[in-house]
Protein backbone atom coordinates (compact mmCIF):
# COMPACT_ATOMS: atom_id res chain seq x y z
CA UNK A 1 0.00 0.00 0.00
CA UNK A 2 1.68 3.43 -1.34
CA UNK A 3 0.59 6.41 0.35
CA UNK A 4 0.52 9.40 -2.09
CA UNK A 5 1.71 12.52 0.98
CA UNK A 6 1.65 13.53 4.38
CA UNK A 7 -1.77 12.40 5.98
CA UNK A 8 -4.61 15.23 5.80
CA UNK A 9 -3.83 15.78 9.66
CA UNK A 10 -0.48 16.77 8.94
CA UNK A 11 -1.26 19.14 6.32
CA UNK A 12 -3.74 20.93 8.40
CA UNK A 13 -1.56 21.21 11.14
CA UNK A 14 1.35 22.59 8.49
CA UNK A 15 -1.53 25.06 7.52
CA UNK A 16 -2.52 25.74 11.11
CA UNK A 17 1.58 26.15 11.90
CA UNK A 18 1.79 29.01 9.11
CA UNK A 19 -1.09 31.08 9.73
CA UNK A 20 -0.22 31.36 13.41
CA UNK A 21 3.87 32.13 12.12
CA UNK A 22 2.30 34.80 9.51
CA UNK A 23 0.07 36.12 12.48
CA UNK A 24 3.51 36.47 14.61
CA UNK A 25 5.53 38.14 11.44
CA UNK A 26 2.71 40.82 11.34
CA UNK A 27 2.69 41.47 14.89
CA UNK A 28 6.89 41.69 15.25
CA UNK A 29 6.69 44.48 12.35
CA UNK A 30 4.32 45.97 14.15
CA UNK A 31 6.30 46.03 17.08
CA UNK A 32 9.35 46.57 15.37
CA UNK A 33 7.30 50.25 13.45
CA UNK A 34 6.17 51.52 17.36
CA UNK A 35 9.68 50.99 18.95
CA UNK A 36 11.36 52.50 15.55
CA UNK A 37 8.39 55.32 16.22
CA UNK A 38 9.17 55.73 20.08
CA UNK A 39 12.81 56.08 19.59
CA UNK A 40 12.19 58.46 17.16
CA UNK A 41 10.05 60.28 19.55
CA UNK A 42 12.98 60.35 22.57
CA UNK A 43 15.67 61.54 19.81
CA UNK A 44 14.00 64.37 19.03
CA UNK A 45 12.69 65.02 22.70
CA UNK A 46 16.41 64.58 24.29
CA UNK A 47 17.65 67.48 21.53
CA UNK A 48 14.70 69.71 22.54
CA UNK A 49 15.38 69.75 26.10
CA UNK A 50 19.08 69.74 25.98
CA UNK A 51 19.05 72.14 22.89
CA UNK A 52 16.21 74.38 25.86
CA UNK A 53 18.36 73.21 29.11
CA UNK A 54 21.99 74.74 26.96
CA UNK A 55 21.61 78.52 27.73
CA UNK A 56 19.75 78.36 30.98
CA UNK A 57 22.56 77.36 33.68
CA UNK A 58 22.49 73.61 32.85
CA UNK A 59 20.52 70.05 32.62
CA UNK A 60 20.78 66.68 34.22
CA UNK A 61 23.46 65.44 31.52
CA UNK A 62 25.92 68.72 31.76
CA UNK A 63 25.29 69.39 35.34
CA UNK A 64 23.79 72.84 37.03
CA UNK A 65 27.38 74.37 37.60
CA UNK A 66 26.16 77.54 36.12
CA UNK A 67 22.59 77.87 36.96
CA UNK A 68 23.45 80.00 39.82
CA UNK A 69 26.30 82.49 37.76
CA UNK A 70 24.37 85.31 36.68
CA UNK A 71 23.86 86.21 33.19
CA UNK A 72 26.75 87.65 31.33
CA UNK A 73 25.40 91.46 31.42
CA UNK A 74 26.30 92.13 27.84
CA UNK A 75 25.28 89.96 24.56
CA UNK A 76 28.69 88.52 23.56
CA UNK A 77 28.46 86.49 20.93
CA UNK A 78 26.32 83.58 22.28
CA UNK A 79 27.11 80.80 20.25
CA UNK A 80 24.75 77.75 19.87
CA UNK A 81 25.90 75.09 22.17
CA UNK A 82 26.12 72.05 19.91
CA UNK A 83 24.51 68.56 20.83
CA UNK A 84 26.67 65.89 20.65
CA UNK A 85 25.96 61.87 20.26
CA UNK A 86 27.57 61.57 23.81
CA UNK A 87 25.14 64.05 25.43
CA UNK A 88 22.15 61.66 24.20
CA UNK A 89 22.34 59.61 27.04
CA UNK A 90 18.69 58.45 27.07
CA UNK A 91 18.99 57.27 23.13
CA UNK A 92 22.04 56.11 23.20
CA UNK A 93 21.01 53.23 26.09
CA UNK A 94 18.82 51.89 24.13
CA UNK A 95 20.02 48.88 22.37
CA UNK A 96 18.43 49.60 18.81
CA UNK A 97 19.26 53.17 18.90
CA UNK A 98 21.75 52.35 16.22
CA UNK A 99 19.48 50.37 14.01
CA UNK A 100 16.98 53.12 13.91
CA UNK A 101 19.38 55.68 13.17
CA UNK A 102 20.99 53.94 10.31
Amino acid sequence: MSQSGPPADAKQAQAAAMAELEAAQRKKRAIDTTLANLEHSIYAFEGSYLDETAASGGNIIKGFDNYLKPPPTTNVNKKKIEVTEGDRLFSTSSGTYQQVRN
